[in-house]
């Protein structure tokens, strides 16, 4: 085939090179771009006040309102975006829910302490900073660091904790730990439904069938083949997340969730597949290549394509929504992120369903040499009589 290209096919090399840089361009520049932008903290302000001698001063409200200008004057640029909270309850559920990446606490005796330090009498209080492991590792490791030396810039003390840490063994041992764990948890896993979803529409291709109900019987073949292909996945990457970091992940908890999450993917992937094949590479180049490092790095790290048109629907994104749900907060069943795979899923079962009404190519069957008898003699069908 390659020769019928005559002179051009020398050129077939470099398209193929240009081609990789560019699809390897795709999978690594949001990580060499990442830049975390108005991530959302809140702050709950307890300090009382003091009394001094030149009136009553409230350091906490000073506090948050430089914070607040801050964000304000760097607009989108500002890498936390502060929200208030009004009491400790409210702090509580906002961070059970999951909504932040951290929350800032100052401390009921806070102006007290102040006032008290700079007439030498003790040490002022220092401020709360917990940051949500859960929401991203990556960030909350690069954020403890950076929270203490913002506050020492100011003067002031900080209490930095990072919670919903999970059971980890590996975690303290590395700070890559965290994002290595989600990505053997996603990465094997959308290989393996990959794979296995080529490898189906290869065994039982949808274009044998000619008649509709024919076409649908080969699909629902398919679908009962991914779920238990699927499963298997799943069991697998449970295994590797057990033997290589030892993320202690709840057995029976992980592996329904990944089965959902192989599952959802491979009936996208059967589907784009079945449809045309243009069509599944599309598919696999978006949701594989491009939506890779959604499943460790948030979207306000993304660059602003990333952020808006890959993370809302790529796979990788909602299967680490899961994981973090499941490792750090200790989540059962339905965790983050299981409502966008089975969106996903949905998306590949309607595709699935396109494909089963699409009318296949009709695949002319090769006529067989049949003998018949002429005048006692033995003579193939459709050959031609010799002429006298």
């Amino acid at each position: 085939m390659i020769q019928k290209l005559g002179p051009a096919r020398f050129v077939l090399p470099a398209l193929v090179v240009i081609l990789v840089g560019c699809v390897m361009s795709l999978m690594f520049y949001p990580m060499i771009a990442m830049s975390p932008k108005e991530l959302p903290f809140a702050v709950l302000n307890l300090d009382e006040g003091a009394t001094t001698p030149q009136g009553d001063v409230n350091a906490g409200e000073k506090m948050v309102q430089g914070l607040l200008e801050s964000s304000a004057d760097e607009g989108e640029d500002a890498p936390i975006a502060w929200e208030i909270v009004d009491s400790q309850d409210e702090l509580d559920e906002v961070l059970a829910d999951n909504e932040y990446y951290g929350a800032l606490t100052i401390p009921v005796d806070f102006a007290q302490s102040q006032a008290a330090a700079q007439a030498g009498q003790g040490e002022a209080s220092a401020v709360d900073v917990a940051l949500d492991n859960a929401k991203s590792p990556l960030l909350a490791t690069q954020l403890q660091s950076r929270m203490g030396a913002m506050f020492e810039q100011q003067g002031l003390a900080a209490d930095v904790e990072v919670i919903n840490t999970g059971d980890a063994q590996s975690t303290a041992a590395s700070p890559m730990a965290g994002m290595m764990s989600q990505q053997i948890g996603i990465m094997p896993l959308m290989m393996m439904s990959l794979a296995a979803s080529v490898l189906l529409t290869r065994i039982l291709p949808r274009a044998r069938a000619h008649s509709a109900g024919g076409r649908f019987a080969t699909l629902g073949t398919q679908v009962g083949l991914a779920a238990v292909v699927s499963f298997v996945a799943a069991l697998t990457t449970v295994c590797m997340l057990e033997w290589i970091v030892e993320a202690n992940a709840p057995f029976w908890t992980t592996t329904l969730f990944l089965w959902v999450a192989s599952l959802a993917v491979m009936l996208l992937f059967l589907g784009a597949f079945d449809i045309a094949l243009p069509l599944g590479l599309l598919t696999v180049l978006f949701a594989l290549l491009c939506g890779m490092v959604t499943g460790v790095l948030p979207a306000e790290a993304l660059p602003a394509f990333w952020a808006d048109w890959i993370h809302p629907w790529a796979p990788q994104a909602h299967i680490g929504d899961g994981l973090r749900d499941i490792l750090y907060r200790g989540a059962d069943l339905m965790p983050r992120g299981t409502g966008g795979l089975l969106a996903l899923g949905g998306v590949g079962l309607a595709l699935l369903v396109i494909a089963g009404l699409l009318p296949s190519r009709r695949v002319e069957e090769p006529v067989e040499a049949q003998a018949t008898p002429v005048d006692g003699q033995t003579q193939l069908a459709g050959a031609h009589e010799p002429r006298h």
